[in-house]
């Protein structure tokens, strides 16, 4: 199942990029009033949590770090041995980078990259939680719907390729002690997936803005003992422009994310959320500088509680 679902979905995927080529090379983009998304006088400030709401040609590119310390464990067996240690720790990290193109100014195609890592840093979560690496290529659409004003409606489509590589000590372990024939340290878990979106920006005023953003998607499950899966994600986030109230070069921005599917783990125990407190650089008219304030909370571990971390985001995006 999951070949043939890969297979349709890499034949989507060529069709949809020669169809964007060929869309450039007829009508290029008609130009429009400036490279960065402004709404009745507002220019808003992007964050990586929730997307814009608007067709726009941009590269971004963000680097993060998070991690979770003082986490509980009951005392793990393996091979029969109980081990002694009960606390341990989880640090994440992401490297991703985004390319969007306007073919025309209601439709733009964009690409995107991106690596994810959870490590336990400690004996117990080590042997628990092991380390998981997801890395993955998309390829999307965004068009305008309706426009205003104040307002802005978009939506958007996007196939997604990713795998998933597990360190798994604790399983290896165990699979060797029950005669478990060719057990394997490293596992591998490809997943393809299709996603639809509503994405929705309100100018409030000049400094304030609010953005709005709803997925659906379907495809294969991390959990190898389901095909596939429906899964959703919400978010949202408002936006602080200071220079007409404060003449300063500066944005803040606060997002807030909740997905079903899980991100770094193959276990879904539950759902998962993301905040980010955005400070950025905006007195370029084409150029953003953002540092963001991470915390996570999700239940992507092996005692399926909620685990919160905490950490630092660098982004870079230029619009063009």
């Amino acid at each position: 199942m999951r070949a043939r679902l890969s297979c349709c979905h890499v034949a989507v995927l060529l069709a949809f990029t020669v169809a964007s080529g060929l869309v450039t090379v007829v009508a290029p983009a008609r130009a429009d009033d400036g490279p960065r998304p402004v709404l009745n006088g507002h220019e808003f400030v992007p964050t990586d949590l929730v997307p814009e709401a608007f067709v726009r040609s941009y590269v971004r590119s963000s680097v993060a770090y998070a991690a979770a310390t003082q986490i509980d464990y009951p005392p793990p067996v393996v091979a029969g041995d109980t081990l002694i240690s009960l606390n341990g720790s989880l640090t994440y990290a992401l490297l991703g980078f985004e390319y969007q193109q306007a073919l025309r100014d209601w439709m733009a195609v964009r690409f995107g990259f991106g690596i994810r890592s959870r490590l336990g840093t400690e004996l117990a979560s080590l042997v628990q939680e092991g380390v998981t690496f997801t890395g993955g290529l998309e390829l999307g659409w965004v068009a305008r719907l309706r426009q205003t004003k104040t307002t802005s409606l978009c939506g958007s489509l996007t196939v997604t390729n990713q795998t998933i590589t597990i360190i798994d000590v604790q399983q290896y372990v165990e699979d060797l002690d029950n005669g478990i024939r060719n057990p394997r340290i490293i596992d591998y878990v490809p997943t393809v997936r299709t996603s639809a979106a509503a994405r929705w920006a309100w100018a409030v005023n000049q400094p304030f803005g609010v953005t709005l953003y709803g997925e659906g998607s379907y495809g294969d499950s991390p959990d190898r003992r389901d095909d596939s899966t429906w899964e959703y994600g919400l978010g949202a986030s408002g936006d602080f422009d200071a220079r007409p109230a404060w003449h300063v070069p500066m944005g803040f921005a606060l997002a807030y994310r909740m997905s079903s599917m899980p991100v770094t783990t193959t276990t879904d125990h539950g759902s998962g959320s993301e905040t980010s407190l955005r400070i950025a650089y905006n007195g370029k008219p084409d150029f953003v500088v953002a540092v963001d304030l991470l915390g996570v909370l999700n239940r992507e571990n092996a005692q399926s509680k909620p685990v919160w971390a905490g950490g630092t985001a660098l982004s870079l995006r230029y619009y063009f």
